[in-house]
Order: C-alpha cells, then structure tokens, then sequence
C-alpha cells in the first residue's frame, strides 16, 4: 500500500545512514593508520621532502629547475628547429613571469588538436550504433575509414614532433626516451599504434574479421586520454595513486581476503539452497513421498539423480560461480537474495564490510587528489612569486 511504501522509503533513508556511520569510521581509522604508518617509514628513510605521491621523476623534474636545455648534438641548426617546435607544440614559458604565451599559428594549432580527438571520440560513439553503420557504408575506403587514416597521420605527426622537441622539454627529463615512457607519450603511441597493427596484419594476408575490427576501432577510443594535455588537474593522476598506493595495497589485499573467504562461505550454505533450483515443468515444485517435488530434495544433483537433466541451478554451483556474484555483492548489488539463515548472516557481515572496502580507496583517492592539486597550485604561486 502507500503508507507501506513511504515507511520502506524512510527505513531504506535511515539504514543506509546508520550502516554507513560505523562503515566510515572502519574505513577513515583504517586509512590514518596505513598512512601514517607510511609517513613514518618515509621519515626513516630519509624521503621526508617532496610532496605526497612524488617519484623519481617528480624529484629529477625539481633538480632540473635551475637547469637549461642541452645543446643538440646534431648542431646549431637542429637545435633552433627543436626550440621552435617545443615552442609550438606547448608554447613560450616567459622566464620572469612564468607564464606561457603562444603565438596564433600555436594557438590555432592546439584548438584544431583539441577538436580532431573530440570528433575521433564522437566518431567512434556514432560508428558502433548500426544504423549509421549501415548508412554510411562498410566497404574500404568509407568516410569513418578515411577519417580514421587522416586522424592517425595527424597523431603520428605530432607524437614525433614531441620525441624531436623533447631534447627542449623539462616536462620529458630534456630526453625522448623519456617522453616516450611518460603518461603522455604512453597515451599517444596507444592513439595510433593500433591502427598501424591493423594495417600492417591486413597488408600480409592476415584476414580481420567483424569482430576483429570492432576492436581495432573501440582502441581509439582511447584518445580520450590525450585530453589530459589539456586540463592540468588530470596530469597529477598518477601523482594521486603513488599518493595512496599503501592504503589501496592494504584495501585491496584485505578485499581478496574478505572476498575469497565470504565466497567460501556462500558456497557451503547456498550450494544446496532449493530457492536457487529451478526444475523442467513437469516437475511439481512441492511433491509427495511417491513423487517428491523440486525443491524436496537435498540437492540439485539428488534431484538429477531421480530427474534426470530436469533440475538445474545457477547460482553457487561451485567456487568460481560463486567469486562472479560475490564480487557483485561486495559493489552493492544483489541479485539474489533468497538465502538460508547461514547465508543471510554472511549477506549482513558483507553489507557493512563492502561499503567500508569501497569506502576507503575511493575517499584515499579523492583526498589524495585535492591534496596534490592543491599543492601543484601553491607550487605555481610560489615560482610565479619567486620570478616577480
């Protein structure tokens, strides 16, 4: 009835409260002590300074502050080719005030870049609906084709252009090799390297099936990533994990524990449960001692025993069936419910347990995240002070 259903919606309101108190204190007590245990042995190890979630390459980028660009070793002449093209490709840092400045043929250049992976995105969205598809046509040589071979020039053209220029970079270490290891030279050998394996397999007789294909295509949609030039919050991403590393090594070993050992747990009391039996319809659900139904039996292989392949089970069948949905259980989604009293027990436990294990890395990741951003700014304000 409605009374019933508003007294469900203000009991479901107040259980997700009451559950999540207890659940957030497990989790932020947890994360206190795993970091400052990490604190702690970064002291001892006389890695006090730097920020949080530094590496060697966030020290080597701060050593190299003070330092210019080598020379080229091909020359003069290169040299200024790659100054010009660091220029283009990330603009002008004005040594006094620290802030980049582009000239128009750069400006245009990286709002041109920046529309080609938005329309590369949009490209592939729009090429997995069907009817486009269809409409525009599978032969060789259709725009999607020639748009893709066009995009992939243009990002080849630009991931050399930073392996030429990166001899100018302090953001790659004044080292290709370097470049070619970071986050963004990473992204960008991903935004064109699959292209080039489907042509390649496809020039040597190799043939490519639908399916094949559909995955060569979804890879650009990696391109997403590159994105990331863009925005500077996101090139701390990684900055973030280094930050939370031990608290997400810690929740995600007490995650297996926890699901390993509740899926043991399913297994035992659920392998058996007749709620999960389902039988052929000509077998009574409830039968008699002549005749005995779906659900009178022990088990669904005793039930086979007496129908034989007329009772079937698909949950908790055995262990890696059960892992499958209790990985489910552990994000808060449950589509089975009809437990025995044991299983019901172990559903409770894992309630309160799932919330505190999402709990504690997505909270390490986001505090974590504000707080290297928050740095990355103060740092900013500081060399822009420092240089005024």
């Amino acid at each position: 009835c409605g009374l019933g259903r508003i007294i469900l919606f203000f009991v479901v309101i107040a259980a997700v409260g009451v559950v999540s108190v207890p659940s957030g204190v497990i989790a932020s007590g947890f994360a206190e002590i795993v970091q400052s245990k990490s604190k702690s042995k970064g002291a001892t190890d006389g890695d006090a300074g730097g920020n949080a979630g530094d590496d060697w390459y966030d020290i080597a980028y701060r050593l190299l502050e003070t330092h210019r660009a080598p020379p080229s070793i091909f020359g003069p002449g290169v040299d200024a080719l790659q100054t010009r093209v660091k220029e283009y490709l990330d603009g002008r840092v004005d040594g006094t005030t620290g802030r980049v400045s582009r000239t128009p043929f750069s400006l245009v250049g990286r709002q041109l870049f920046f529309l080609l992976i938005i329309t590369n995105i949009v490209a592939v969205i729009l090429e997995s609906v069907p009817e486009i598809d269809r409409s525009v046509g599978n032969a060789p040589g259709n725009f999607f084709d020639a748009f893709e071979a066009w995009s992939v020039f243009f990002f080849t053209v630009d991931y050399f252009l930073r392996l030429f220029s990166a001899g100018k970079s302090r953001e790659a270490l004044y080292s290709p090799w370097v470049y070619a290891r970071t986050f963004f030279g990473i992204v960008d050998l991903i935004s064109i390297l699959p292209w080039y394996v489907q042509v390649l397999l496809a020039s040597t007789g190799h043939p490519i099936s639908g399916d094949e294909a559909k995955i060569f295509r979804i890879f650009r949609i990696f391109r997403i990533l590159q994105l990331e030039d863009f925005i500077i919050a996101f090139s701390k991403l990684d900055n973030v994990f280094r930050a939370s590393k031990d608290v997400l090594k810690a929740t995600g070993l007490m995650a297996v524990i926890i699901w390993v050992g509740t899926s043991a747990l399913f297994f035992i009391f659920e392998a058996n449960n007749p709620n999960f039996r389902e039988c052929d319809g000509s077998v009574p659900l409830v039968g008699t001692e002549d005749r005995p139904g779906c659900y009178d039996f022990e088990s669904t292989s005793a039930c086979n025993d007496f129908y034989p392949g007329m009772c079937d089970q698909a949950f908790f069948t055995h262990m890696p069936n059960t892992m499958y949905y209790v990985a489910v259980f552990l994000g808060g989604e449950w589509g089975v419910v009809d437990f025995t009293w044991q299983g019901k027990l172990v559903c409770m436990f894992l309630c309160i347990a799932g919330i505190a294990l999402y709990s504690i890395p997505v909270g390490t990741l986001f505090d974590s995240f504000g707080a290297i951003v928050g740095l990355s700014e103060e740092e900013d304000e500081e060399e822009e002070d420092v240089k005024s």
